[in-house]
């Protein structure tokens, strides 16, 4: 193994191969002793600062990738084509990891099916429930023409390119409409606010 192409894992992989295992361990002991266990979370203080660090960097990920398809096929910005799909692609990989970042910070996250069935208008966090759910589904269609084109499915990219400036548009609404629901929970808790 004298050739670096030899090599199976370099050393960057390893490094990250080390981290996602110690991911993987602190999300086992999440699910099996609570979140308590791991962040010394309570009642009084349900939310960490990694809720804004998850929703700051993975969120701002995906609304750029609207923003970067709203310049491409709204605002006909053809210079910025070549920056499309891997803006698409990078928001909808931020937006997975906002989920999954979710799941693991959500109290009973075995429960998140509920939010289809029992609508609680009165929470912000149904609005942005839905928002994350709509929002991911718009991105996977948006992304979908990539997968398509890749194994010569021309009627469901017909349909597709045909709907992509509603998407375009939904997915433009959608992320408006989370932040501004993430603000009011700020309205319903002003004394933690700091």
């Amino acid at each position: 193994m004298t050739n670096k192409q030899d090599k199976i894992f370099g050393t960057g992989s390893i490094v990250l191969i080390v981290l996602i295992g110690l991911g993987v361990l602190v999300a086992l002991i999440r699910y099996l002793f609570g979140l308590g266990a791991i962040t010394n979370l309570s009642d009084a203080y349900p939310w960490g600062i990694w809720i804004s660090f998850d929703l700051l960097c993975g969120v701002a990920l995906a609304a750029g990738a609207f923003v970067v398809a709203a310049v491409v096929h709204i605002f006909g910005g053809k210079t910025m084509k070549p920056l499309l799909r891997p803006a698409i692609l990078t928001g909808f990989l931020g937006y997975i990891l906002v989920v999954l970042a979710l799941l693991v910070d959500l109290g009973q996250y075995h429960r998140i099916w509920h939010l289809t069935i029992h609508w609680n208008f009165h929470s912000p966090l149904f609005e942005v429930g839905w928002c994350v759910m709509l929002y991911l589904t718009v991105l996977a269609l948006e992304f979908a023409p990539n997968v398509l084109e890749r194994y010569n499915l021309q009627a469901p990219l017909r349909i597709l390119k045909r709907i992509s400036i509603v998407l375009i548009i939904a997915g433009i609404v959608l992320s408006t409409m989370h932040q501004s629901s993430l603000g009011t929970l700020f309205l319903i808790m002003p004394y933690k606010l700091h």
